[in-house]
């Protein structure tokens, strides 16, 4: 390095002199010296911490909703693990109906002692005596065990109707009534006891068929028959039931086809539907001598009608519901407090009167449009708190964060870390109009509050099952880079000397110093 350093020799007519070529030459060698002696690092030499924007080390507390979320995530597994003991019972029980004898009756009484586990499970003892008895003058819309189970349990429960529906059919002749499943759904029993049913008795009809069966070919043609007119009645909304009732077509037609080659073939076949096929093992519902128990059927097809009658009932509700919690939003960013005040009292009221009873009263629509509508709502009430406090007197941005607990609405984890999330962005919006204004301090204090839920969040060992909130992760992080680069944008404006003042009209209170004077969180 000292080589490449010395100056070759000048002439007179060189336009350095040797006092500015001794400068150059030192300072090129201090340089080099600092450059190349890495053997004596100090403290000095290495870079410093990264630059901290959060000026208190504490976040957002979310230690309640992981304990709750833990004992949800809890429940699902043991519901799975539940799940595939059945499903292997559910196998055993098939396999002993292909043998008989002593190995059926174990089989069906360990299925049954684990379905008791599932129906227990699911029972809630404040309504499993008042509802859900199975009569055929019951035409409320609840049953017992309406409540929605864990994991994938319901499709067991259907397997399981399914099943006892089959073997019902082979002592009776008959369809299951819902009498003698009081602890499934009407959707589980339509799937399973009606529907899975069909394509049973479509298998059924060809092993009959092949040792020339015709009576009982016949007796699963008529019964199939007889559940494809009662589905008829039902208007299915897109969904499960509406997939699997196509099948319910296809069953008909296969058994059809199987009774027209039986008869080409030199079997005899009645025309139509058999209506006087003698029932020999008695009634087991109040219309004796028919195939389906009609009077218990047409309850249940009343109980799905005034299900589908709140459903969009419940749909219409939230929809003015949701409307007055983004009007809300929309005022704050305004200014409009009093306004912002009287459409979040709106939405509250209209989740207590209106939404709320239906969702008692079928507990099953609770996810989907009201979860959309309770997280408006957290949204809404979070911005509110944060621009004016907790008890909004404060007028100035007080960066007040408010827990699950501060919500006067019951609220599920999904339900409130939805809306925290959804504040991020409303945040980030009030951020560029402080940022337009010059406001570093309240451009900090947004960065403050949108860092501190992305840390809160990132600290959670899972996140709940429904909610979406693995899909909200991204765009809260680029939000935080945002506010970040708004942040040094701004440092390069003071830098060079920026100061001018830009008026911009927004929901905060202006100082010399910026939002009242700070961004101290509270």
């Amino acid at each position: 390095a000292r080589q490449l350093l010395v100056p070759a020799p000048l002439s007179s007519a060189h336009p350095f002199t040797a006092t500015t070529v001794a400068t150059i030459n030192s300072r090129s060698f201090t340089s080099a010296s600092i450059a190349l002696d890495m053997s004596s690092s100090t403290p000095s030499n290495l870079p410093h911490a990264p630059h901290r924007y959060l000026s208190r080390p504490d976040t957002l507390d979310l230690s309640d909703l992981e304990i709750r979320i833990n004992d949800a995530d809890e429940r699902r597994q043991a519901a799975y693990d539940l799940s595939r003991k059945v499903g292997v019972a559910l196998a055993k029980c098939r396999a002993a109906s292909e043998v008989g004898g002593d190995a059926q009756s174990v089989a069906d009484a360990e299925l049954e002692t684990l379905m008791g586990e599932v129906f227990a499970a699911n029972e809630d003892p404040a309504t499993s005596s008042s509802v859900g008895s199975g009569d055929a003058g019951d035409t409320s819309s609840n049953k017992k065990g309406s409540k929605p189970r864990d994991g994938n349990l319901s499709y067991k429960v259907e397997d399981y109707l399914r099943y006892k529906s089959y073997v019902h059919f082979l002592s009776t002749g008959r369809l299951l009534p819902p009498s003698l499943t009081p602890d499934a759904t009407d959707e589980e029993y339509l799937g399973g006891a009606c529907i899975g049913l069909a394509q049973d008795l479509a298998r059924y009809g060809v092993g009959r068929a092949t040792v020339r069966d015709v009576p009982s070919v016949q007796m699963a043609r008529d019964l199939v028959g007889d559940v494809m007119t009662y589905l008829l009645q039902f208007d299915f909304r897109n969904g499960p039931l509406r997939r699997k009732y196509d099948g319910v077509k296809y069953a008909l037609k296969s058994l059809e086809t199987v009774l027209y080659e039986l008869s080409v073939t030199g079997a005899e076949v009645l025309d139509g539907n058999n209506k006087d096929v003698e029932m020999q093992n008695g009634d087991d519902g109040k219309n004796e001598g028919c195939r389906i128990p009609t009077d218990e059927l047409e309850a249940l097809h009343k109980r799905m009608e005034r299900r589908d009658e709140l459903r969009e009932r419940l749909i219409k509700r939230c929809r003015d519901g949701q409307k007055a919690a983004k009007q809300s939003i929309f005022a704050l960013h305004r200014n409009d407090k009093k306004r912002a005040e009287k459409l979040i009292d709106e939405c509250e009221e209209c989740i207590k009167n209106d939404l709320l009873p239906i969702v008692e009263e079928e507990p099953r629509l609770r996810y989907g449009s009201f979860s959309n509508v309770l997280e408006e709502l957290v949204e809404a009430r979070l911005l509110y708190a944060w621009l004016f406090g907790k008890d909004g007197n404060d007028e100035c941005p007080s960066g007040t964060m408010l827990t699950i607990t501060d919500f006067a609405i019951h609220l599920e984890p999904e339900d409130y870390l939805g809306g925290i999330c959804d504040l991020t962005g409303e945040v980030g919006r009030f951020a560029v109009q402080r940022g337009t204004a010059r406001d570093t301090k309240g451009v900090q204090m947004c960065l403050e509050a949108n860092l501190s839920v992305l840390l809160s969040l990132q600290s959670l060992s899972r996140f709940p099952s429904g909610g979406g909130l693995g899909k909200k992760m991204d765009p809260l992080r680029r939000s935080v880079e945002k506010l970040e680069r708004m942040k040094y944008e701004m440092s390069l404006v003071e830098a060079t000397g920026g100061t001018r003042k830009v008026m911009v009209e927004s929901g905060v209170k202006e100082t010399d110093s910026g939002v009242c004077g700070g961004g101290d969180n509270n």
